[in-house]
C-alpha cells in the first residue's frame, strides 16, 4: 500500500475514532498543536476529510493526540461493593 493510500486510510480511521469518542476537531487540533504539531487547524480539518496531505510524522502526532484524548474519557465500569455502600456497612444478602 502506497503512502497516499495509507494516509487516506489513516485519516478515515482517525475521523471515525474521534467521532465515536465525541471529540471535536478543534479539541483534537488544540491537543495536537500542544504536542508540537505543525499543521494549522484548517489543514488538519482538510486532512481529516482526505483533501490535504500531511507528512507521516504529523499524521502519527495527530493519532497520538487523539489516542491521548480518547484515553481520558471515563468509561463505564462495574461497581464494587465499596462503591455502593457507605463505610464498612456492607449490604446483607
Amino acid at each position: 500500500m502506497g503512502d497516499d493510500a495509507v494516509a487516506r486510510e489513516q485519516a478515515r480511521l482517525l475521523r471515525q475514532a474521534i467521532h465515536r469518542a465525541g471529540i471535536a476537531r478543534d479539541q483534537l487540533w488544540l491537543h495536537y498543536f500542544s504536542l508540537g504539531g505543525e499543521a494549522g487547524e484548517i489543514e488538519v480539518d482538510a486532512y481529516l476529510h482526505q483533501s490535504f496531505a500531511l507528512p507521516p510524522f504529523q499524521r502519527d502526532l495527530l493519532a497520538h493526540a487523539a489516542n491521548e484524548l480518547i484515553a481520558r474519557i471515563p468509561r463505564p465500569r462495574a461497581p464494587y461493593v465499596s462503591d455502593l455502600v457507605d463505610g464498612d456497612n456492607a449490604a446483607e444478602d
